[in-house]
């Protein structure tokens, strides 16, 4: 069926682009989200990509209201595979089912495991890349107000990337988000690649940008995590999982790994120093709604 189809009826567009969102949201091999087989070429992912999305953005009509979703998932799955290096990891994980990663049920290995492997991989390329210029902003604002932005939230800050690549390798849903938020660090990449070498002015207002977004990232997910652990707690209050036991379970096992009674945020991966230097750094780039309806709904669909 084609959508554009002027013979088609309003309802059937609707329906085509509802069973379409159905499929993207719940299938888990990235060649199926875009509709593609193992062997096309670059040029047919490209295709299906630019296909899908047309049909799925969620300014197009009939207006759906997980058309976000879909469009950020088909989205991750065309940068994963439009990258010769990701692709070779995602196509050796899912075709070898053992070995390519340290956690996850054999069950699972081929399609669950095998997307958080993807995240993960395009995580690790962007931690080995262009990283380092986060890392070098980090330095200097470190010389020039050691007093606000100390070493020790420079360390706090990268090994909250280390907890959040635990977290991608652990839990399907938080691989979702961190897949969200890397697809707004890739947008803000392609602006500042695109800007000409002598346009110094963009180039430092671009550059910024991405430095806050970077750091939004383990902001944004200390805060689902810190949500997740809410609505845990009010459960139990609400008497749905009443347990003695599962109570004092939670207060002497910090989600994060920190040390109990100690300032380390209930539920999350920073401790409230770091949070409050990152949150100074990094200001409304925290705040996505569209981001947080898009993960929202996909783990909603993934419960």
């Amino acid at each position: 069926m084609d959508p554009d189809d002027e013979n088609q009826t309003p309802g059937n567009r609707a329906k085509y682009k509802a069973q379409l969102i159905e499929d993207i949201l719940q299938e888990d091999d990235l060649y199926k989200v875009l509709g593609a087989t193992r062997d096309s070429t670059p040029a047919e992912l490209r295709r299906h990509y630019l296909d899908r999305s047309k049909i799925c953005h969620p300014d197009r009509l009939p207006h759906h209201e997980s058309s976000t979703a879909a469009f950020q998932r088909l989205a991750f799955a065309f940068e994963i595979l439009k990258s010769p290096s990701s692709r070779r990891t995602y196509d050796r994980a899912s075709r070898s089912g053992s070995g390519a990663f340290r956690r996850g049920s054999a069950q699972s290995l081929n399609g669950d495991q095998t997307f958080r492997g993807a995240v993960e991989a395009v995580l690790y390329e962007f931690m080995t890349g262009d990283f380092a210029i986060v890392k070098g902003w980090m330095q200097t604002l470190n010389r020039q107000y050691p007093n606000i932005f100390s070493e020790e939230a420079i360390v706090g800050i990268e090994r909250s990337w280390l907890k959040v690549r635990d977290l991608i390798l652990s839990t399907r849903s938080y691989a979702l988000l961190v897949s969200i938020e890397l697809g707004r660090i890739y947008r803000v990449q392609k602006k500042l690649r695109s800007l000409r070498y002598f346009d110094v002015v963009g180039r430092l207002s671009m550059t910024l940008q991405l430095v806050r977004v970077t750091l939004a990232v383990p902001m944004r997910v200390d805060r689902a995590l810190r949500l997740r652990e809410e609505q845990k707690r009010r459960a139990k209050e609400a008497g749905w999982n009443v347990s003695d036991k599962d109570d004092s379970d939670d207060d002497s096992k910090p989600v994060d790994g920190g040390v109990p009674g100690g300032d380390q945020r209930r539920g999350g991966i920073l401790n409230e120093r770091v949070f409050k230097v990152l949150e100074f750094i990094v200001g409304e780039s925290a705040v996505d709604p569209e981001a947080d309806a898009a993960w929202l709904a996909s783990t909603s669909r993934a419960a």
